[in-house]
């Protein structure tokens, strides 16, 4: 069952490259997320900001305070 489920999640990722390839990359956004509990609400703010303009994760980069977002707005 298990390999069934891994193999259900790749086959889901392939899709996914596969529409986001007909589709062109239109604006990136970098976004800081600070691991400091007087700023996590700031970035976490950004963050949901982002992906309520259709924006989507690319990668992630750790950062010795926290880490960045890049994200992708696909047209």
């Amino acid at each position: 069952m298990e390999q069934i489920e891994k193999m259900q999640k790749q086959l889901d990722q392939l899709a996914k490259k596969k529409r986001r390839s007909r589709k062109k990359l239109k604006k990136i956004k970098y976004v800081g997320v600070e691991f400091e509990p007087s700023k996590i609400e700031y970035c976490e703010k950004q963050v949901n900001d982002a992906l309520s303009q259709g924006y989507e994760p690319i990668r992630d980069v750790d950062t010795p305070r926290g880490l960045v977002l890049v994200l992708g707005l696909w047209q």
